[in-house]
């Protein structure tokens, strides 16, 4: 597993073209003696049939990296400038792998089917994933995955029934107005003014809007002039808006939508807000994270366990794979003593030991949980 995390970690791919990294996986499962499905920019699979008929287990690994140039100071690190396995899916997937080889040598009890998808940062590469794959063509199934945590501790495993991770759009506003020269700002409207308002707004209403119920909106990026004596007619920002319940969704993009509107008018701009839905919330089932507590809880001398008091603000694709199935998603434990950057910074760095852990909690769950 850890050959395979450095190689993967070494030739990372954005998005859902990543032709280097199916080609890889396919070659992995083949080498296995397995059957792999691939569809270009819709992922890997392969189905591990069971020793008797039975409840199908779904395990998913991501397979993305992030735009993304690595400082992280590894010995083996990526060698693609501007691209980085800065989320841990070079873990997700060596995890999956080494699962793989295992079952290969000792069939599960029911089938198990493994899915690698592309696309899971920012393109809804499950939505492709689950409807390309022929194996994925299961009815009775629970799904389950991990996701890797650079700044918790290595091996813990942190569970929580219900919902797991946020609800998550993203923004964007574009401004329009009169620009001019810069030593005349009361002749033009100014971009910058208004983005800068809007920032402290949406700062404001979020503490309001969150006071009961915890919540995410923030700006990513600014684009707005290109010189030092020019008052820009147009700009843009963007950003991101994570909820964890519909109520509370709408009220953030109506807040959005009216603090972005007011504060170009002040300034003589006009506001376009364009708000695009982003994933569902990530929604672990019940019941089978009460099974896989019990279950883990045979085995306290290989993990700990952490339950979490709080929904995390990430997002995850995943969410269409719980909608289609129950099932879990978990965090996993990854910290690097004296390393404290969390996921998608170009410094974050994960324990690559977990590796036994994650394949370990894959198996635990592919002959069905108890």
């Amino acid at each position: 597993m850890q050959r395979h995390q450095q190689a993967l970690h070494q030739a990372p791919e954005v998005g859902l073209e990543l032709p280097e990294t199916h080609t890889y996986i396919a070659d992995a499962l083949s080498s296995l003696g397995l059957d792999p499905e691939v569809h270009p920019a819709a992922g890997v699979t392969t189905r591990i049939r069971g020793r008797e008929p039975g409840r199908a287990t779904v395990l998913r690994a991501d397979m993305d990296a992030l735009p993304v140039t690595e400082r992280s100071g590894l010995e083996h690190p990526s060698l693609r400038h501007g691209a980085m396995h800065a989320c841990g899916h070079d873990l997700h997937m060596a995890m999956l792998l080494g699962t793989a080889a295992c079952l290969r040598d000792e069939p599960p009890r029911h089938d198990v089917v493994l899915a690698f998808q592309p696309g899971e940062e920012t393109d809804r590469g499950a939505v492709p994933t689950l409807e390309a794959h022929q194996n994925l063509r299961v009815g009775d199934a629970r799904s389950f995955a991990i996701h890797v945590h650079s700044t918790w501790p290595a091996h813990s495993v942190h569970l929580r029934s219900g919902t797991f991770m946020s609800y998550g759009d993203w923004f964007r506003i574009d401004y329009a107005g009169p620009g001019g020269h810069a030593s005349q700002p009361h002749l033009a409207g100014n971009p910058v003014v208004a983005s800068a308002e809007f920032v402290r707004a949406l700062g404001e209403a979020v503490v309001a809007l969150a006071e009961h119920e915890h919540l995410v909106a923030t700006v990513t990026e600014s684009a707005i002039g290109n010189t030092v004596n020019v008052i820009a007619a147009t700009g843009h920002l963007r950003g991101t808006v994570r909820t964890l319940s519909t109520e509370r969704r709408e009220a953030v993009h109506r807040t959005l939508h009216e603090a972005a509107v007011a504060t170009a008018e002040a300034v003589g701009l006009t506001a376009r807000v364009n708000i695009s839905e982003g994933y569902p919330a990530v929604v672990n089932d019940v019941d089978y994270v009460d099974a896989l507590r019990r279950t883990l809880g045979d085995h306290p001398q290989e993990v700990r366990i952490a339950e979490m008091d709080e929904p995390s603000m990430v997002i995850e694709d995943f969410s269409y794979f719980l909608q289609r199935w129950p099932g879990a998603m978990v965090y996993l434990g990854a910290q690097v003593p004296g390393h404290e950057a969390f996921n998608h910074a170009a410094d974050a760095v994960f324990e690559t030991d977990v590796l036994r852990t994650g394949a370990g909690l894959h198996l635990v769950v592919a002959d069905g949980l108890s």
